[in-house]
């Protein structure tokens, strides 16, 4: 655990120069923390890291990671980084891992772009399972220098217990003000049938 602690923390001393590579990075640095810590550590076992450091480009690289185990298998993992450029620029992500203690779990990831104009575009996913079955969803929204924001969202739910699934998209943008959304429900069989109504 020491030598793997002393390989992360050098590791966040080197400068990132490509965003790009960082956030691509940040969207799997949580599933290996999970399989090494996670499933590795003692019982109740912590692992902690953090680093900050100027890069090559003039600005200034983060980055951080925390894993957890419980006692009764389940378990945490989260990892986070930011990069600027010193012009106006900068970009980041993160994920997150939980694992519960009968089988369960779920995991998130994100990540995003920023520049001097104020243009910001982000992008993420989350996805869990459990028994009464497992869902996804996946989206972002940009938003332009002039302060208008467009985003989209879908979301993909299976019951575990009957096997239907629900399949739904939503899109927004605020230069109109529309807001879309379209729905359709699958039995086990595939076939298309009525979506509940929540009443």
């Amino acid at each position: 655990m020491q030598a793997l602690k002393k390989t992360k923390e050098n590791n966040m001393n080197q400068p990132v120069n490509n965003k790009a590579r960082l956030i691509f990075a940040l969207l799997f640095t949580t599933t290996i923390l999970f399989f090494l810590f996670i499933s590795e550590a003692n019982a109740a076992g912590r692992f902690k890291a953090r680093g900050a450091t100027q890069n090559a480009n003039g600005g200034v690289t983060t980055a951080n990671a925390t894993a957890t185990k419980g006692q009764n298998g389940g378990g945490f993992a989260r990892a986070r980084g930011t990069t600027t450029n010193g012009q106006g620029q900068a970009a980041g992500g993160g994920t997150t891992a939980v694992k519960g203690p009968n089988g369960g779990g779920g995991i998130r990831a994100g990540g995003f772009t920023a520049d001097s104009s104020g243009n910001v575009d982000y992008q993420g996913g989350a996805a869990a399972t459990g028994v009464n079955g497992n869902a996804a969803t996946t989206g972002g929204f940009s938003r332009s220098q002039g302060g208008g924001i467009a985003g989209a969202r879908s979301t993909t739910a299976t019951s575990s217990s009957t096997g239907n699934t629900y399949n739904g998209n939503t899109t927004y943008d605020s230069n109109t003000g529309s807001v879309n959304h379209t729905q359709k429900c699958y039995n086990s069989s595939g076939q298309e049938i009525k979506c509940p109504t929540g009443n």
